[in-house]
């Protein structure tokens, strides 16, 4: 660790050589304050100096300190201090990649970067069809043509997997201009795509592999044999992680990396000074730094807590709720399209005590102020990380057992719904017309045969059900109105409740 004193106010506050137990960002964070910085400009809270905003009142003062200027402050006008390339280069290498980038904006603002740097306007990108709603943000914005690609459904538990290999290659042999790929690994329900295979398909073809792994960040930085291989590693050309969401950063902290040179690492560059804030958030920014130093150090141990509090978690429920049966992980693995499964997310089949994944999750927040990462029509799922610990276990398990006690059966699941393919459409027209061209609400007894024009997103787990320029069916009117009748809460569209639809009023082809 570097030493600077307040004698020396130019000194550069990076060790030159810094390595991975270095912490850029809280060094320059430390120097700032010692140096005895008086900033006249933004965030106007001046870190600390004056009377202390009423946010720190609950964030405490530390965090007011930690949000002095990037520029002007923690590094120069010219950053030739190179505090956050610094901070990035550690991270590209800790993880195996060429170049890293940091986003405050979430994975939702790297999703938007990857497809702009990938499509040009006009520009065919194939796609697995289990998207976020940020991936369908990027081809409004891009301007770029989705060629989807169905991924498995298991039709027993009602969830999306993964694409395989074969039908990625078939995308891109029927569309030889495609600009590239993207698939999504692990999904938000813990199953790993084989990306291995998907990336030879794309290389063998000259096209890059560009993968959203929001949920699989650490994967990165932890090599576990009970844990699926980061997709760096397997051959993406463009991998995306959050941060927050594995790590233990901030919310809205993400990394776009670069694993080849398929993509230009200057266009990505450019395309992500379009996207980012011209004012960073430090604080964001160096809990990205932090957690990489954290990982690097200690990643295995974490890992461990994180396997075994699951593992804790699992047997317990089997022993003290067994009326809510908890999916396997060597369920979802030996499912076609899965080559590994993230034990970490740990699936209730609320619907098997006639409860609804939404009913369950209310009662739990509001009876005994225990909330869940997700739930859906017919299950919840806790996720655990590296944070938890058999307190926390304790605590789940005793909330569960009073909701099966307290449950009258009040709030029964929809049924089954349609299979991810029954539910897929004619992409009628491309994403950014539709989006941008002149629209109307229409009745949703009216809306089949229309084009929609607006991005209708169950929420979780953020899969967009219609998207801009797809054809409403009679059958997706009915899921849609279906899963927000049990609860659902839809983003993106107009009407939340879903009895009008803003549809396009003239047609274009795609």
């Amino acid at each position: 660790m570097s030493t600077r004193t307040t004698a020396d106010p130019h000194a550069d506050p990076i060790p030159a050589d810094a390595g991975q137990e270095e912490a850029p960002f809280a060094d320059a964070i430390r120097a700032f304050h010692e140096r005895e910085m008086l900033a006249f400009g933004i965030p106007a809270h001046a870190a600390g100096a004056g009377p202390l905003p009423d946010a720190a009142a609950w964030t405490g003062a530390d965090a007011v300190r930690a949000d002095p200027p990037l520029s002007h402050g923690l590094d120069t006008r010219d950053r030739a201090w190179g505090v956050q390339a610094t901070a990035q280069r550690l991270f590209a290498e800790a993880i195996g990649a060429r170049r890293s980038w940091f986003s405050t904006s979430g994975s939702s603002m790297s999703v938007r970067v990857a497809l702009l740097a990938l499509g040009a306007p006009d520009r065919e990108v194939v796609i697995a069809r289990n998207g976020h709603k940020s991936t369908f943000a990027g081809l409004v914005l891009s301007g770029a043509r989705p060629i989807w690609v169905e991924p498995v459904y298991d039709e027993d538990l009602e969830i999306a997997l993964g694409p395989r290999p074969e039908d990625v290659a078939a995308a891109l042999d029927a569309h030889p201009g495609a600009a590239g790929a993207l698939v999504f690994t692990p999904s938000y329900y813990g199953t790993a795509c084989d990306v291995a295979g998907i990336a030879d398909a794309c290389h063998e073809r000259g096209v890059p592999l560009v993968t959203d792994d929001a949920w699989g960040l650490d994967l990165e930085l932890v090599d576990h044999p009970d844990l699926p291989r980061g997709s760096l590693s397997q051959g993406a050309d463009l991998a995306i992680g959050s941060a927050h969401k594995t790590l233990g950063a901030l919310a809205q902290t993400s990394v776009l990396s670069l694993g080849s040179d398929r993509i230009d690492p200057d266009l990505i560059q450019r395309c992500f000074e379009l996207e980012e804030s011209t004012s960073t958030s430090a604080l964001l920014l160096s809990s990205i730094d932090g957690a990489r130093r954290q990982f690097a150090r200690e990643g295995r141990d974490l890992a461990d807590r994180a396997l075994a509090t699951a593992e804790l978690l699992r047997g317990r429920l089997a022993d003290e709720v067994p009326e809510l049966p908890v999916v396997a992980p060597e369920r979802l693995a030996a499912r076609e399209g899965v080559v590994g499964v993230l034990p970490t997310r740990v699936m209730l089949e609320t619907g098997a005590i006639g409860l609804s994944g939404f009913a369950a999750d209310d009662w739990l927040r509001d009876e005994r102020h225990v909330d869940v990462e997700l739930a859906d029509h017919r299950r919840i799922m806790p996720l655990i990380t590296c944070f938890h610990g058999p307190e926390h276990v304790d605590r789940l398990v005793a909330a569960l057992r009073d909701l099966v006690d307290a449950h009258r059966g009040d709030a029964p699941p929809p049924g089954p719904l349609p299979a991810g393919r029954q539910l897929r459409t004619e992409q009628a027209m491309r994403p950014r017309d539709a989006f941008f061209g002149p629209t109307a609400m229409v009745d949703a007894s009216d809306a089949a045969g229309r084009i929609s024009a607006e991005l209708v997103t169950p929420y979780p787990p953020g899969i967009a059900v219609l998207a801009p320029g797809e054809r409403i069916t009679d059958r997706t009117v009915d899921h849609l109105r279906r899963i927000v009748d049990a609860g659902a809460f839809v983003e993106g569209a107009t009407d939340h409740r879903l009895h009008r639809f803003r549809v396009v009023t003239e047609e274009r082809s795609a």
